[in-house]
């Protein structure tokens, strides 16, 4: 009976590496395939999108274009001037008229969006 049980369990550890193991690395292989996958076309796609960017600079106006923004290059009879951004308006606004109106604006603005009803 017990040389039974082993040849039993033999048999079993032989059937689960032979049917069951594969099964589940081919299961992986096929998740990692398709995250493979995905991951082609997004390059794909961004080297396609780099190319028409060659294609474009490789012409006089792209050229041109590149210059103006990478080096400030200016033509002839042009006048460059830079526009710093605005610095941040205080909030620390006093209380009154029209001060509470100018802070409930800043607070809505903070706070988003209303939520909308779903129907």
């Amino acid at each position: 009976m017990f040389a039974g049980l082993f040849v039993l369990a033999v048999f079993g550890v032989l059937g689960a590496a032979i049917f069951v193991l594969p099964i589940q690395t081919w299961r992986d292989q096929s998740d990692d395939l398709t995250q493979r996958q995905a991951q082609l076309d997004e390059l794909e796609k961004v080297n396609v999108e780099l190319a028409s960017e060659v294609d474009r600079l490789q012409t006089d106006d792209g050229i041109r274009e590149a210059a103006r923004e990478e080096i400030g290059f200016v033509e002839a009879g042009e006048q460059r001037s830079s526009i710093l951004p605005l610095p941040p308006l205080p909030t620390d606004l006093p209380d009154g008229w029209p001060y509470n109106v100018v802070t409930s604006i800043i607070e809505a603005r903070r706070a988003g969006p209303a939520p909308t009803a779903a129907d």
